[in-house]
């Protein structure tokens, strides 16, 4: 009779267990998910009013689309803009990247419009049908400036990887093919590629970067470059690198700043120590984190006055 007893409780311990496991866990989980709910960094969404999915020009392809956020509240004037454009090796990525979320709250709150510009990734497209798809973007936002409360005297091209060196070429390039547009008056650059014929060939050469240039990428290297095209009219420029990135060296930016500096541009170069490509701020020390984000409010003041 005992040892029906034991079994019995044995049956009942090994049926409680579980349970009382199954309760922990879940509310674990939910004790981390209000947790992390909490902390979640905010989004440029939470400060600004949009307009979503622009089509910027006049064609069905959907990639040819732009975001734009605005401060909320009423618009009684016309905004300095920041133009976002994306990294990923002109292969991937979208509008919506992690430095847009980072920095353009930042923009947002500090008066600043700013335009998230979505371009064709799909790698049959090859230079420089990216650099038409943006150039027709500035050029949409400039013949509709009034429209969209823009400030054109103060526009601010911002770009990380593939996305910094479009949007520097876009800011040295002007017209470019077809397309005409007001030019930047500064460029934010994070870690991009600003002169292909040093990174195509080699025992370790940019699969990515011939790639964007096609099949022809020792003709055309120097055609895609950024470096090609500056002169002492270029707008300024801050950058930066991380000095263990091993994806686009940190030569790329500090060769374009000292460009610019010969030129008689008035210029910034940011390395961030130890840090690797594709970094973007906060996941970097606290004191990291200021700097880059002290040198962009400094950017921002001496440029557009924000």
């Amino acid at each position: 009779m005992r040892q029906k007893k034991v079994i019995k409780h044995k049956r009942l311990y090994w049926t409680i267990i579980p349970l009382v496991l199954l309760g922990a866990v879940t509310t674990i989980f939910m004790w981390v998910t209000l947790m992390t709910s909490h902390n979640k960094p905010p989004s440029i969404n939470d400060f600004s009013s949009a307009l979503l999915n622009v089509q910027y020009c006049n064609n069905k392809n959907p990639s040819l689309a732009l975001n734009l956020y605005y401060p909320k509240g009423e618009i009684t004037t016309k905004l300095p803009l920041v133009v976002y454009i994306h990294g990923g090796g002109w292969l991937r990525g979208d509008e919506s990247g992690p430095l847009l979320e980072t920095y353009g709250t930042k923009f947002i709150t500090k008066g600043i419009a700013v335009a998230a510009v979505d371009y064709r990734l799909d790698a049959k497209n090859s230079y420089p049908d990216q650099n038409d798809d943006i150039a027709c973007a500035l050029s949409y936002l400039t013949t509709n400036a009034d429209r969209l409360s823009i400030d054109t005297q103060k526009i601010i091209y911002f770009g990380d990887s593939a996305g910094g060196q479009l949007a520097a070429f876009a800011a040295l390039n002007i017209p470019f093919n077809n397309y005409d547009y007001e030019a930047p008056v500064g460029v934010i650059d994070f870690y991009g590629v600003s002169d292909f014929s040093t990174i195509i060939n080699g025992s370790r050469p940019d699969l990515n970067a011939r790639r964007y240039l096609g099949s022809k990428y020792n003709t055309v290297a120097d055609q895609a470059s950024p470096t090609t095209y500056i002169t002492k009219h270029a707008p300024r420029f801050i950058f930066f690198h991380g000095t263990r990135d091993t994806v686009v060296p940190i030569s790329q930016s500090k060769t374009f700043y000292d460009q610019l500096i010969s030129a008689g541009v008035d210029s910034e170069f940011v390395p961030i120590d130890g840090a690797r490509h594709a970094f973007i701020g906060p996941e970097l020390s606290a004191a990291q984190y200021k700097k880059i984000q002290d040198n962009i409010d400094a950017f921002l003041r001496e440029t557009i006055n924000k």
